[in-house]
């Protein structure tokens, strides 16, 4: 179950109380979409690899989109390699934090932090060390469309079920979205805004807590 959250980014955080996000910047896009005879798919490749590798810290506000359209917002601050942390704005008690190997999740409201490790999820695609996501993954479609650049992966290993499309900006290669579908077909769409990079961050936004109760969320059980 904490696998298959984690790799949605993340279903049930999402309220449907909340307003629609400013208009995002794409949409899913497939190859016959592009004119391919125009467009140098290993370049780019090598472009977006050379981006995400210069990224040490960031921090970004993000709007989450679930696959019923309900909306949630919140902040992004993320310390390569490795570390993440989604803090979703009130009223949602979640907290998505990485620590380097492990991905939680907080639930504030019932006290829990359930854990997987990164590798499970989409997010080691961008915290890894060294990223070369023609090595890590098996690409599925690089796509190009109205001055974007669409990336779909799958995890060669089925550790992660379903596919992610990361969306990336020409020419910069800067990473403004993510779509993810999961094994049931239904898409979470994570839009990036308000980037910020070389920023100090404080290492305890990406310190995994304990349940104060002691309880072994992972194994649901005392």
């Amino acid at each position: 179950m904490i696998t298959m959250l984690l790799s949605s980014l993340f279903l049930q955080a999402a309220d449907p109380a909340q307003t629609t996000p400013e208009q995002s910047t794409a949409e899913p896009a497939s190859a016959e979409t592009t004119a391919a005879d125009t467009f140098d798919a290993d370049a780019a490749m090598a472009g977006i690899n050379g981006y995400l590798n210069s990224v040490d810290t960031m921090r970004a506000r993000f709007t989450q989109v679930s696959p019923h359209g309900a909306l949630i917002s919140g902040l992004l601050s993320m310390d390569r390699p490795g570390r993440l942390r989604f803090e979703y704005d009130d009223p949602s008690p979640i907290t998505v934090i990485a620590d380097g190997t492990t991905v939680a999740i907080e639930d504030a409201a019932l006290e829990t932090v359930d854990r997987a490790p990164i590798r499970s999820t989409p997010l080691y695609w961008l915290l890894a060390d060294e990223i070369d996501l023609a090595a890590d993954a098996e690409i599925i479609d690089v796509v190009r469309e109205l001055g974007f650049i669409y990336v779909t992966l799958r995890d060669p290993n089925d550790e992660m079920q379903g596919t992610v499309q990361f969306v990336f900006e020409e020419p910069t290669y800067i990473l403004r979205e993510w779509f993810v579908t999961d094994a049931l077909g239904q898409m979470t769409r994570v839009i990036i805004q308000d980037q910020e990079v070389d920023v100090e961050l404080s290492p305890r936004l990406f310190v995994i807590p304990e349940p104060d109760d002691g309880r072994d969320s992972r194994r649901g059980r005392r």
